[in-house]
Parts: structure tokens; sequence; C-alpha cells
């Protein structure tokens, strides 16, 4: 593992989509604007949300050098970046994390392969092996990433996650967007506070962070360190004050219940999100910054109707996060 790499620290993290002009290029200028929008959030490149399928080797690279360069120049230079780097094979996903650490990324991200599903559940070994060996190969460290719905529904258990911890040291931590998350969690914590050596091991911490923002509140009350949500897209302000009010050791009434309510609002803007997707992602952020509205082909944008029933949705996380910027510029 590189010893230049950036730590990963508790936190928000944030998928961030990938915008194309009229041709399907990359657009770098609706880039670079959303990437400093989000500022202060860990930037994930090349994920789920950001069509990692879509985008060609040259693509994922040219983006992590974006990123870099755009954060050294707005003095962010200690902000981490997480990459997308899973690929179909053991030795594509080791390529991937080899160009993604010589673009400047700091960690990895992994979800598993989708095309063999039902081979690779046919012996969850594989599974583990195929962590055990992408982590030996990687020069960044990697996290996993249990996401069923875009994985052919392969669900990891925590044994499993738990196999892999203890035989990877190169892994720094798990992405869960799944049911039953929070029993995991509880699960792993427990392995890892009986076995101090999973993290004496490596060098930061275990990261257990969330893939739904809709439970953050009792992720955070188990033992979780931080969410990997899309919602920070359109309400990083929002997000933040949230993540805030969790880490507050000795909050008062009114800050107690201000967090409820925001967790409450949250959670409601997620389930609408996360079946929406990248098409709904798209559709949103070019109702309120003016981006490009499409995904890559064969994605194409959500329909009108689609599109303003979703904005319905948002629309009270969103004078949310509209009052919390009114309030940061009355503060500057």
């Amino acid at each position: 593992m590189s010893n230049n790499t950036r730590a990963l620290n508790h936190g928000v993290y944030g998928p961030l989509p990938t915008f194309f002009d009229d041709n399907q290029e990359l657009d770098y200028v609706s880039y670079k604007k959303h990437l400093l929008t989000t500022k202060g959030i860990v930037p994930v490149c090349s994920g789920s949300l950001g069509e990692a399928v879509h985008l060609s080797y040259d693509e994922r690279t040219s983006l992590i050098r974006f990123i870099r360069k755009t954060l050294d120049e707005e003095g962010l230079a200690s902000t981490p970046i997480v990459a997308g780097v899973g690929g179909s094979s053991t030795r594509e996903t080791i390529e991937l994390a080899r160009a993604a650490a010589k673009a400047g990324a700091d960690a990895g991200m992994v979800i598993l392969p989708a095309y063999y599903a039902a081979s690779l559940n046919a012996d969850q070994n594989q599974v583990i092996q195929y962590y055990v060996d992408i982590c030996e190969g990687s020069p960044i460290p990697l996290l996993l990433y249990n996401f069923p719905a875009n994985a052919a529904g392969q669900d990891m258990s925590s044994a499993v996650i738990e196999a892999v911890m203890r035989r990877a040291p190169n892994l720094c931590g798990v992405k869960l967007t799944c049911g039953g998350s929070i029993g995991k969690l509880v699960r792993l914590t427990a392995a890892i506070s009986e076995d101090p050596s999973i993290n004496s091991t490596r060098k930061f911490p275990f990261l257990l962070l969330d893939g739904l923002i809709a439970d953050l509140t009792p992720w955070v009350s188990c033992g979780g360190h931080g969410t990997v949500s899309g919602i920070p897209n359109f309400a990083p302000l929002a997000t933040m004050k949230l993540w805030k009010f969790l880490n507050n050791p000795n909050p008062t009434a009114d800050e107690k219940k201000e967090g409820a309510r925001l967790q409450a609002v949250l959670s409601n803007t997620d389930a609408a999100a996360v079946p929406a997707g990248i098409r709904g992602m798209k559709y949103a952020l070019h109702k309120i910054h003016g981006y490009g509205i499409a995904p890559r082909r064969p994605l194409l944008p959500l329909k009108e109707a689609e599109g303003e029933a979703f904005m319905k949705v948002l629309k009270e996380l969103l004078e949310v996060e509209a009052a919390l910027v009114k309030e940061s510029l009355v503060n500057q």
C-alpha cells in the first residue's frame, strides 16, 4: 500500500455523478462547479451514481486527475479521493486500482462483479478470495461495497465481510447499501472490538460506512462511522448539519429535536432518490444547477412527468437547504 495516500476519516462521502455534454462527452465545467458546490464532503468518483460502467479506462483516470487538480487549486490538498475501481475480473480490478492510484486516488471502492453472479454465489469462498486478491494487488486501500441492486442480487453476509476483513489488511472499510445493514454493522463492530489487531494492522481504523442516509442516526448510534450517500449532491448543508448533530456528545433538547427533523426529511428524500437512481439525480441537478440532464446511453433522461414528480418529493429538503444557504451567507 502506498504511504502517500491520505487517510479516510469518519464523515460524509459523496458519490459524484459524471456529467456529459450534448455529444455525450465528459463535461468538466459542470463537474468542477459541482465538486466545489459539495466542498467539505469527500468526493467519490466513478461509482454507481458516477456511471462507472459507462466510462472508459481513460475517462476514469482523467476524472481522478481532474478532481485532484481542482481540489489542490482550491486549497483542499488534504481532501482524499475515493474512486470506484470495480471490474469484471480480479485482473481488471487490480489494473483499475493501480491506474486510479497513479492518477491520484487515495482509496478505491469495489462492488462485486455482476456478470457471473450465479457462479460466484455458488461458493462464497470465491467472493472472499476475490477481495483478498484485489487487496493484495492494489497499491491503495480498498473499500468493500455491498450493493445487491447493482450486483445482480449478490448480498454479502457479515460473516463473509468479516472473513475478508481478517485476511486483507489493505481492506480499509465497507459501504453497506443493503437490507439488514444495521445488523451487519453491529456484528462487524463487535468483531473489531474483540480483536484489536484488525485496526492495528491498518494505516487507519477500519471504516464502517452506511450507503443509505435514511438510517444514518441509528447507524451512528450503533457504532457506524459515516455515510456514502447521493443526497449531499443536492443538499450538502443539510447533510453536514445532521452529521454535526450526530457527533455532538452533549446536544441540547433543541438540537436533538432539530436533528430528528433533519433525519426525517433526509430519510423521506432518500426513499425516493434510491429508486430514482442516476436518472432522477441527473434530472434534479439539471433543475437546480443547470447541469446536463442526460445519463450516458442506453439510459435516457427522465420524462418530464416523472422528473417533476421526483422534484415534488425533494421540495421539503430543497427548502431546508435553501434556508441553510441563506443562513450561511448571513453569517459570512
